[in-house]
């Protein structure tokens, strides 16, 4: 089943409104592709949410948002725990995890909260840091760059759902 151009669109711009209003990157993205596609139970998503701001919110991981996508990807194409117990080491979900991986160094040359926040705003940011926050938050990190991240983010995992889910 081939998602559509208008699904896309929801799945970005609910990202996008996601990030803006209530934060937790990657829990906006599962948010976002929930509405737009389904398919994300109530656990991921509360799993999800610790891996905001670079894991922890300590910004030298990856992009929450790649995160969030990543592991809807991983709800498709992710390893059974049946497959995990008898040995398989079908690596599948890396290759298309890759790709969503790649756009992000495409777009933003890296996939690390930091390094996003540096192609996007000249700079990364301590979020644990009040007055680093109050700047990040000033200049539109949460409510316009993330935002727009995230909504990126939301559209791409559906766009390379549609590449595997349809060529599997």
């Amino acid at each position: 089943m081939a998602y559509s151009n208008e699904q896309m669109e929801k799945a970005y711009a609910a990202g996008y409104q996601y990030q803006a209003t209530r934060g937790f990157c990657p829990q906006c993205v599962l948010a976002a592709l929930q509405d737009a596609i389904g398919g994300i139970d109530e656990i991921v998503f509360r799993a999800a949410q610790g891996l905001s701001g670079g894991t922890a919110s300590c910004g030298s991981g990856t992009c929450g948002a790649l995160a969030g996508g990543i592991l809807m990807i991983g709800t498709r194409f992710g390893r059974s725990r049946e497959a995990f117990d008898q040995g398989d080491a079908d690596r599948k979900i890396s290759q298309i995890s890759k790709e969503l991986t790649d756009r992000f160094l495409t777009a933003y040359g890296d996939y690390t909260c930091a390094g996003v926040q540096k192609a996007c705003l000249g700079r990364s940011f301590n979020l644990w840091d009040l007055a680093e926050k109050q700047l990040f938050n000033d200049l539109g990190g949460h409510s316009e760059v993330c935002a727009a991240v995230v909504g990126n983010a939301a559209k791409w995992t559906i766009e390379i759902l549609n590449q595997y889910e349809v060529t599997g």
